[in-house]
């Protein structure tokens, strides 16, 4: 969950953790230059209760709540300029009209991922994928699909994927598997409790986790081995279609099909065509489509 949704939820605050928490809402950027000491001038309460009320949204002090804040005030503030990624097409839109948002859209959501991936931490999750002798990928969402589409892709170079969309299925595999395989999880919220069961069961075994799941706090980003972070700017319920999570899913998985294959590019591409030409059969009369 981003920092500023603890913020606005405010479900078990008192009318002081509230006054604490409009004021780092509307501070927004100028929270840099802001200390405990001058909030605590400024709203007329003491530090330590400034210290307590960051502890209560999850963590230990005003300086760890103050950097995760600035950072999701930058990234808010980028992208999505033109079109509202919860309701990108309005009522009445022509088709073509409605398929041009799309398009703009889906171009926002790619920027979008691709600004939350640093060279480090992809670099850490493709080497995961490289050293895991086989790979099994959990989710329990539509999703799944396009695991299903990761999954043939990497058997075309060698690389087996195990697609897990039943509850018990994961958990199983994640306490019976050999301690050279790997783990993907995907949840938008970070929150599920048989994704956080499963990730946690291979953790205790020492097997990699990576997980795919949205920009922000949350209990799965603290378990894994390795983040990688899908735009998050959608509602849970208030939108009009999960695009935002399917495009950066897709994204992802994509972008780690393309680091493992890279680690030894010659090889995967004989073993790919090789596949190809030998299980599939297909053929065309279409100039572009043979070769």
């Amino acid at each position: 969950m981003l920092v500023k949704e603890k913020l606005q939820n405010r479900e078990y605050f008192s009318d002081i953790d509230s006054r604490i928490a409009d004021y780092i809402l509307d501070m927004e950027e100028r929270l840099r230059d802001t200390s405990v000491r001058k909030m605590a001038r400024e709203l007329y309460v003491a530090p330590s209760t400034i210290i307590r009320f960051c502890q209560k949204v999850g963590y230990e002090g005003f300086n760890d709540l103050r950097e995760d804040y600035l950072k999701e005030v930058e990234y808010l503030s980028s992208h999505f300029k033109s079109l509202d990624p919860n309701f990108p097409f309005d009522k009445g839109d022509k088709e073509i009209t409605a398929a041009g948002k799309i398009e703009v859209l889906y171009e926002e959501i790619l920027r979008d991922c691709r600004s939350l991936l640093t060279p480090e931490i992809l670099k850490k999750a493709v080497d995961v994928i490289d050293r895991a002798t086989e790979i099994y990928a959990f989710t329990l969402g539509p999703q799944m699909g396009l695991v299903e589409i990761f999954q043939d892709k990497m058997a075309r170079v060698g690389k087996m994927v195990h697609a897990c969309s039943r509850i018990g299925e994961g958990y199983y595999e994640a306490s019976c598997c050999q301690g050279t395989a790997a783990f993907i999880i995907i949840s938008y919220t970070g929150e599920t409790e048989i994704g956080l069961k499963i990730t946690k069961k291979a953790k205790e075994r020492g097997i990699p986790t990576i997980a795919i799941t949205s920009y922000g706090n949350n209990s799965l980003s603290k378990v894994c081995d390795v983040c990688l972070y899908v735009s998050t700017r959608e509602k849970l319920v208030k939108n009009l279609g999960t695009f935002g999570l399917n495009v950066s899913v897709m994204y992802l998985l994509d972008v780690l099909y393309a680091g493992y294959f890279n680690r030894d590019y010659d090889k995967h591409y004989q073993t790919k065509v090789k596949v190809a030409r030998e299980c599939d059969g297909r053929h065309s009369d279409n100039p572009i489509l043979e070769g």
